[in-house]
């Protein structure tokens, strides 16, 4: 699907059995062989199935989904500065309403100060029983988690500044809401 004009779609992410983890509306912005990227709206729902709670999202994202390797890429727009949120995850799949990506729990966070730090690496522990992750699933993670890291330290694609680049034409730096 490659819409011409903004849409709404449906982000959803899985645990390894298919059960819905969480999901939340996003407007598509772009969509490549490589990656489909979304803008969050602030004020957007974020439903967390496995805590059985709605967030709500105060502030826009930018979010990267790579359709090939096993990550995504959030550029979440904090009072503060920009904090990024990356999963390890299976590469991220189109769906009839959207994407859906299979989250296999590692994260590497930078914080609005700058700092990366890995996170969740307890719950990528228990869940490789709890759900039963092959070995090459269990390697492919970690391998993917050291890749993402070297792309940050290179700044390499998407880290060179091509999100960035798109921050100029989300509505909350126009003051007109044109992807609503």
């Amino acid at each position: 699907m490659h819409p011409t004009t903004p849409s709404k779609i449906q982000v959803q992410a899985v645990k390894y059995d298919g059960s819905l983890h969480y999901d939340w509306e996003a407007t598509w912005l772009q969509e490549t062989d490589q990656y489909v990227l979304v803008y969050g709206q602030p004020g957007r729902k974020l439903k967390h199935h496995t805590r059985k709670q709605i967030f709500i999202c105060d502030t826009p994202s930018l979010e990267y989904y790579d359709l090939q390797e096993g990550y995504t890429v959030n550029l979440d727009l904090e009072p503060d500065g920009e904090r990024y949120y990356c999963n390890i995850c299976l590469p991220a799949e189109r769906t009839a309403s959207g994407l859906r990506f299979v989250d296999l729990d590692l994260d590497l966070i930078r914080s609005t100060a700058g700092e990366w730090t890995v996170v969740d690496e307890d719950e990528f522990l228990a869940h490789q029983l709890t759900y039963h992750y092959p070995v090459d699933v269990v390697q492919g993670a970690e391998r993917m988690l050291h890749r993402l890291q070297d792309k940050i330290k290179r700044q390499a694609f998407p880290f060179d500044g091509f999100l960035e680049s798109w921050l100029v034409r989300l509505p909350h730096n126009s003051g007109a809401n044109r992807l609503s």
